[in-house]
């Protein structure tokens, strides 16, 4: 059902204020070509993308078949008069941002229910009405903007457009479920250009604020699971005598100051090895820990422990063969 098949009052103000509407965009697109130095066909193009993009891309998605600005031929010469109107006439100041900005809100107010009408006339579902009525609403200066290559206005940090176009389109899909076209035809662009006008006068922006909920949730669990693990090492080193951790620690610290001398024979700079051997250790006592509080009451791998370091060679070949591994694991 058509907005003309609803009420003939009520599409007889539609038209009127299409019509208008195409007239409006016209002159906006032509306004904008001058103030990007195009010449007369500049105008007409962009005076045809800013009053008719939305309509024509919506019936081009909807599969109409021929679109509407094609087959009616007053769409056309309307936008190109606001182009010829823009070309010779310098519309600037406050008070033209004023009617550019309202007139707009409200063309665009009464498209998006249109577009939404529309949708619903061919059976669309609930979502693509909705995009429908936002496409029409909004798609023309979208076009519009990256033909004139700039960024679409409705993307970042300007007054909402698309979240009125969305509220009209849902009151306008309510009244149709509940048999009320002509209260939903009505309602819908008076709620759209309230919100517009809330977002006029209390400069409101949509928020361009970057967050990520999912990444911060991570990061706090892996805080949470750090901490967890700390504290499990301390229970670990808790359940052995002080003495018996002194003396394996400095069985590790002898080796590691062996292995120190070594590899400073071999050309490696004594700082950044005592550096390296203090990482191995801290890993490597922070790792048994770790592994004693798992294995709980089950002392044979500490005993096999006990018994290599008290072997110079064993532990020699042991932190070599540790050395490997962390740094393979840390590769």
């Amino acid at each position: 059902m058509t907005v003309d098949q609803v009420d003939p009052l009520i599409g007889d103000i539609y038209r009127w204020f299409d019509v208008s509407g195409v007239l409006l965009m016209g002159i906006i697109g032509g306004t904008i070509a001058r103030q990007r130095g195009y010449d007369i066909v500049g105008f007409f193009f962009i005076a045809m993308l800013s009053a008719l993009g939305g309509g024509m891309l919506r019936d081009i998605l909807i599969n109409e078949g021929q679109v509407a600005a094609m087959r009616q031929p007053e769409y056309l010469i309307l936008a190109f008069i606001g182009a010829l109107i823009a070309r010779f006439t310098y519309f600037n100041g406050k008070t033209w941002d004023f009617a550019e900005s309202h007139g707009d809100a409200l063309i665009s107010a009464l498209w998006a229910a249109t577009g939404t009408t529309k949708a619903v006339a061919y059976n669309l579902p609930l979502l693509p009405s909705i995009l429908m009525g936002v496409l029409t609403a909004t798609g023309g200066g979208m076009i519009r903007d990256v033909v004139t290559g700039r960024e679409p206005a409705i993307f970042g940090n300007n007054r909402p457009a698309v979240v009125p176009a969305v509220a009209c389109a849902v009151v306008v899909l309510l009244g149709n479920a509940a048999g009320l076209q002509a209260w939903g035809l009505i309602l819908g662009p008076i709620v759209s250009y309230a919100l517009f006008l809330v977002g006029y006068y209390g400069n409101w922006r949509m928020s361009t604020a970057q967050v990520a909920p999912v990444n911060e949730t991570a990061a706090q669990v892996t805080k949470l699971a750090r901490i967890a693990e700390r504290r499990s090492r301390d229970v670990a080193r808790g359940l052995e005598p002080k003495s018996l951790r002194s003396w394996r620690h400095r069985q590790m610290e002898k080796a590691l100051q062996r292995r120190i001398e070594a590899e400073v024979r071999r050309g490696k700079r004594r700082q950044q090895a005592e550096i390296d051997a203090d990482e191995f250790l801290t890993e490597f006592t922070d790792d048994l820990a770790e592994q004693q509080l798992a294995d709980g009451k089950d002392a044979s791998k500490s005993d096999m422990l006990d018994m290599v370091l008290s072997d110079e060679a064993l532990t020699d070949e042991l932190i070599e063969r540790l050395v490997a591994r962390y740094q393979a694991r840390g590769k």
